[in-house]
Order: structure tokens, then C-alpha cells, then sequence
């Protein structure tokens, strides 16, 4: 529903969704997006749909093509259209009576310049340009990053809006990027991520997803690590090529003394896991932290703290979690303890 409000917000020009595998958010934030942006309020005249491949390319627009063909309200309302491939040799439709046009293409292709007579796109939308190969090759992800902002980026004018979509590939990847570049203000725009269950396990798809049940089925069919990355959208360090937090446990009563201002910052505002803002009041309920680049190191005595159930409670669906009123018993008793113990100590200082 979230995704549906960044595509009526006219403020948002530049949208970076990561998104669970199966979420559906290519037939929203492009299908859909592509058809409502021509023929709703934004009049959109020039639309490109860029994916990672030809194949790819191809079934975005037979989805779009199909739409209109077999859609009759889609018919009345956008009227014929042309195939336009021997010109561009690619996926071309021309809207007649909305002298508006839809290009799809590879990210391959070159469409520097590219103009539907006069008219720059005015919406862009690149759906899923990496895979899981990209983890293992930092060249390409540098030439796809490079051709993104270099040819992709400026491809628009003025109003042009362009939304990036994917699944959390490694930490190095065109969509973490592009998050970094808008925290730090490199590029104005909005991120979102959207796993399948937030940290406190609620699901965010409940119409397809209706119970914890249905959610353990597709959890059985994968490892751990693909689970983790491509459902949860977190970095949790589950194979030599992924990046992960670094958690240190404390075993003794020597450790705990050197580690103890490692153990009282893991328990401050600055080392929790920041949680996304919602943008509807729906959202609202769902406790959802997004992939985080170079996380400082985390220390606790056990594995059953809050912070250590925020990473791994919802990878491991067989085990319990707590909820939010436990986290901060838990929270509460474990900041006590250490208070008692810093106090032990001083005493034996003293003596």
C-alpha cells in the first residue's frame, strides 16, 4: 500500500525501492506504475522501462503490451497503439491518443540522447538491473553504477521521475549505493525497503501471506543466507562473500571488564538498528530497519538480548521471539546488571 503512495506523491522524483523476492513490486511500481503515469494525473508523454537483460526487457513489455491488448477499461481509455520495433530495433508501443510513448530496453543498450520526437523521458523506471552474480564481481558493479549516474540518470529534464527497483544483492550494490548517495545527500530522493516480516516477525503482505504458517513454507525452501538477504533484506554474514555486522560475545569476567564501553555504547540510541519512518499510518505498526553499510561492533553477553533478536529473530522462525514490551524488560534488566556489576566493581577498586 506504501508503494502506491510514493507513485501519487508528486514531490518524489527519484523513488529507491528494495523490495522481498515475490513482492510484487514490479507489477506496482512499473506495470501499474507505467500505464496509471500515462494515463492518470502525471501525463507521463515518454516512458523507458530498463531491466537487466534482453529476456528480461522482453517480459515487461509483453506484460504491458498484454495489458492493454486484453484489458477492454485499459482500451477504451488509452485507445490503439503501434509497435514501433523496426525503428529502434527494441520493445517500442505507441499510445495514439495519448501521443505518449513506452520503450523498453536492456541495460546494455545504449539510449544516450534518446527523444520520443522532442519529448526527453519523463519517467524511467529500472526494474532489477543486477542479480546474484553481481556479489562476486566489483567491476561490474562499478561500470553499472557508473552508467547509471553517467547516461541513465540524465537521460530526463525537469519533472523526470525515476525509480530504481531490486532486491538486496551485498552491501557494494547499485540500489545500497544509491541509498548511501541519498543519506548523505549526493542524491535527493526517497529509500524504502520491504521485507517479507519485519523484526517483531508481522507481515507485511497479509492478503497473500495470511499467517506466521504460511511465512515457515517459503522460509523451508531456502538456506539460511538466501532467507536472510533476498526475504529479510538483511546483511547477516552467511557466506564468506556477505557482508555482516561484527558481534562480539563476552565469555568472561576478564572480557567483560575490557569490553565494557563497547557493552554500554551497543546499548545507546547511536548502535540500535535505525527504524524506517512510516509514510502511511498502516505502516505504522511494523518495526522494519533497513540494510546498513559498515555497522560498528556489537557486543553482548547472550544471544537472547533485544539487539541480537533484531538481527537474527526472524531468520530463525523455529525459535521464539520477543515482543516489543519483553525487549524492554529485557533491556531494562540488562542496563540493571550492568549497573551492579560497575558498581561491584568500584567496590572491590575501593577496597
Amino acid at each position: 500500500m506504501e508503494m502506491f503512495h510514493l507513485l501519487k506523491d508528486p514531490k518524489q522524483e527519484f523513488i529507491v525501492v528494495m523490495a522481498f523476492r515475490e513482492s510484487g513490486k514490479s507489477t506496482i511500481m512499473n506495470m501499474a506504475n507505467v500505464l496509471w503515469s500515462i494515463l492518470g494525473k502525471p501525463q507521463k508523454r515518454f516512458v523507458i522501462v530498463v531491466s537487466q537483460t534482453q529476456e528480461q526487457a522482453k517480459n515487461h513489455f509483453t506484460n504491458i503490451k498484454e495489458e492493454l491488448s486484453h484489458n477492454e477499461l485499459l482500451r477504451e481509455d488509452f485507445g490503439p497503439f503501434t509497435d514501433d520495433e523496426a525503428e529502434w530495433k527494441k520493445m517500442s508501443l505507441e499510445l495514439v491518443y495519448h501521443e505518449s510513448k513506452i520503450l523498453s530496453v536492456s541495460r546494455e543498450q545504449s539510449i544516450r540522447g534518446i527523444k520520443y520526437d522532442s519529448i526527453r523521458p519523463d519517467l524511467i523506471i529500472c526494474d532489477d538491473l543486477e542479480d546474484s552474480s553481481a556479489r562476486f564481481d566489483k567491476t561490474k558493479r562499478d561500470e553499472l553504477y557508473a552508467r547509471f549516474v553517467s547516461e541513465i540518470t540524465p537521460l530526463g529534464s525537469a519533472g523526470t521521475r525515476i525509480v530504481v527497483l531490486g532486491n538486496l544483492i551485498c552491501e557494494d550494490s547499485l540500489i545500497m549505493r544509491l541509498k548511501k548517495d541519498i543519506e548523505e545527500n549526493k542524491q535527493r530522493g526517497i529509500f524504502r525497503v520491504y521485507p517479507i516480516i519485519d523484526n517483531d516477525r508481522r507481515i507485511l503482505w497479509q492478503e497473500k501471506f495470511q499467517n506466521i504458517e504460511k511465512i515457515k513454507e517459503l522460509w523451508n525452501r531456502f538456506p539460511e543466507g538466501v532467507w536472510a538477504r533476498e526475504f529479510l533484506l538483511k546483511l547477516l554474514g552467511f557466506s564468506d562473500n556477505d557482508e555482516s555486522p561484527v558481534i562480539v560475545f563476552i565469555k568472561t569476567f576478564g572480557e567483560e571488564d575490557r569490553l565494557t564501553e563497547e557493552l554500554k555504547k551497543s546499548n545507546t540510541d547511536e548502535y540500535k538498528f535505525p527504524r524506517q519512518q512510516a509514510l502511511i499510518p498502516q505502516m505504522e505498526e511494523f518495526n522494519i530497519a533497513p540494510p546498513e553499510h559498515n555497522r560498528p561492533p556489537l557486543v553482548f553477553r547472550r544471544k537472547d538480548e533485544p539487539m541480537y533478536r533484531q538481527l537474527y529473530g526472524n531468520v530463525y522462525l523455529d525459535k521464539p521471539i520477543m515482543g516489543i514490551e519483553e525487549q524492554d524488560m529485557e533491556l531494562n534488566k540488562l542496563a540493571k546488571e550492568y549497573e551492579e556489576n560497575l558498581k561491584k566493581e568500584e567496590d572491590i577498586s575501593g577496597i
